[in-house]
């Protein structure tokens, strides 16, 4: 134990090295006390410390804020200088200190440095109140770490501004995404400027993840709205086709629309149907290496030159047709009249099986005639087996 007499003589040097070894003795002498310790030590340690703190060198304030800074029966007073002193010093305290109140950190955030508030935010536990100085007065830093504190609780209208403070922050993303805690509001509002890589770690987590379920039900959302925009595209061209067909639409501006959209099957559909052949072989015909059936077929049903461009640049980006190609296409197509386009259409009708354009009806005609020929030629086994 120490004697009286010894501190007091501690207690009558002023010098520097005095109040250090002063401070050093009287820390001693309390933190061995333990919890058992007498409430005579805790207020004489306090009223000495606090009498000579403003003299001590930052030195000596560090080791004394470090061996107090988790004792519970610390002087309140004392704690709360050292929480306000330079950070070198209040660091230990601000994280650990069990002494001080949420008043006391409210407090000292509101006013503290930016070091000072990310030593708060590091805190085993930090309410409501102490989040809510952090998120509005903390930089990235501060609003990483304690997103990132699962100790940390926060009202809705905190999470709610830190997500907005996230918005261009990817540490503070990373941070909430995590969290289990993120209300769906705060989770509604994060989600639309996650990177693909963070939403790929949502992917990761937890089912019970808020983010996930909302992710999840994104994705069934995007998938109906596309599959619904498929299903109007479609149908507004089929409905196009039918009106080029019926006449109420001129063939061009169809063309054009699906040719400078690429979308080729539309315009395959559309050429088969104003050709009456089999869509799936018209089809092939728009990039086959060979364009004189394509020419035939567009040229037959009143497809003009300027309308016959689009579906060239079409098959320019396709088949990476050159300049001088694309000039003799636009020549040819400009060469065949549109009477001679309609005989050889008849004529590719007829015999076109190399390009697989025989229409339905000359498709049976054809099988019935190849049936007919290979009658006698299997009677003519038969008799002769016999």
């Amino acid at each position: 134990m120490i004697s009286l007499a010894k501190l007091a003589d501690l207690a009558r040097d002023n010098s520097a090295s005095g109040r250090k070894g002063l401070i050093g003795t009287l820390t001693d002498l309390f933190v061995s006390s333990g919890d058992d310790r007498d409430e005579q030590i805790s207020l004489l340690f306090g009223d000495i410390v606090m009498k000579v703190l403003g003299q001590l060198e930052e030195e000596t304030r560090m080791v004394l804020s470090k061996r107090v800074c988790r004792e519970k029966d610390a002087p309140h007073e004392l704690m709360v200088r050292l929480a306000n002193d330079t950070f070198a010093v209040a660091e230990p305290v601000l994280e650990h200190s069990p002494t001080l109140s949420s008043d006391d950190l409210v407090t000292i955030a509101s006013s503290a440095s930016m070091d000072h508030l990310g030593a708060i935010a590091g805190r085993e536990t930090v309410d409501k109140a102490v989040t809510k100085v952090l998120v509005d007065r903390g930089d990235a830093m501060v609003l990483t770490k304690v997103a990132e504190n699962k100790g940390a609780e926060f009202a809705d209208a905190s999470f709610l501004k830190l997500v907005e403070k996230a918005r261009t922050d990817v540490s503070i993303q990373a941070a909430l995404i995590k969290r289990s805690d993120l209300p769906d509001e705060a989770a509604h509002a994060l989600l639309p400027f996650l990177t693909e890589e963070l939403k790929e770690r949502v992917s990761s987590l937890g089912a019970d993840n808020t983010l996930v379920q909302l992710l999840a039900e994104r994705a069934a959302t995007e998938v109906a709205a596309r599959t619904q925009r498929l299903e109007d595209a479609r149908e507004q061209s089929n409905a196009l086709i039918r009106d080029v067909v019926s006449k109420k639409t001129k063939i061009d501006d169809a063309v054009t629309l699906f040719a400078r959209a690429d979308r080729t099957a539309e315009l395959g559909m559309l050429l088969a149907k104003v050709s009456d052949l089999p869509p799936a072989a018209v089809s092939q015909l728009l990039f086959s290496a060979s364009d004189k059936p394509l020419i035939i077929l567009c040229k037959a049903n009143g497809v003009t030159a300027d309308a016959y461009k689009d579906i060239l640049t079409m098959r320019a980006r396709r088949l990476r047709i050159g300049g001088l190609e694309l000039n003799a296409a636009i020549q040819r197509y400009a060469a065949l009249t549109e009477e001679g386009a309609r005989r050889s259409l008849e004529t590719l009708k007829q015999s076109g099986s190399a390009y697989g354009l025989k229409t339905g009806e000359d498709k049976a005609q054809a099988d019935a005639q190849s049936q007919k020929k290979n009658i006698p030629f299997a009677s003519s086994r038969r008799s002769s087996s016999s």
